[in-house]
């Protein structure tokens, strides 16, 4: 009995002892809000926060019918998590613009979409696809930079960018 016993126990003290060590050598998450550069604003990527945050870039509300630009290609958006592809979005957007003014956004689609996609790429990067990515705080954000971007591409003909579809496929 005692030759069964003694390699029981040391089987156990050695199981133990390894799994202490494994769960105190492992790696800890990370919560994105500590791990984030502090940015200046000029190097910030959404837009103003604190006080000049006030001054958001806002829909304009408009005179007479509007009508909408559906830019046709959705916008395809890699999230990337702990140094690696984590999920991928896929995004619809809608221009809305004064009445007979569509062809002003058609006219100079590749740069606004280009502009858009930075924008994107710049919400993705602070964690704006992780977690519960359509809280209306994430999802604000988001909109204030496409519009402000559309209508540094189009003018004032950009009355609201439209969120039409979003979705997030982990990978």
């Amino acid at each position: 009995m005692k030759k069964f016993l003694l390699p029981l126990g040391m089987i156990l003290v050695g199981a133990g002892i390894g799994g202490g060590a494994a769960y105190a050598t492992r790696a800890q998450p990370e919560d994105p809000a500590e791990t984030l550069p502090e940015l200046d604003e000029a190097t910030a990527p959404c837009g103003p926060s604190g006080p000049e945050a006030a001054e958001a870039v806002l829909p304009i509300e408009p005179e007479a019918a509007t009508e909408y630009a559906l830019l046709e290609k959705q916008f395809l958006v890699p999230v990337i998590e702990d140094e690696a592809l984590g999920a991928m979005m896929l995004v619809t957007v809608s221009i809305e613009v004064p009445e007979g003014e569509m062809d002003q956004v058609f006219a100079k689609e590749p740069r606004l979409r280009d502009r858009l996609l930075q924008d994107m790429f710049a919400h993705a990067n602070i964690g704006g696809f992780t977690g519960n990515y359509t809280h209306d705080d994430k999802m604000q954000v988001l909109r204030e930079d496409l519009l402000r971007s559309a209508r540094d591409i189009v003018g004032e003909t950009a009355l609201d960018v439209l969120v039409l579809d979003i979705v997030r496929q982990d990978v």
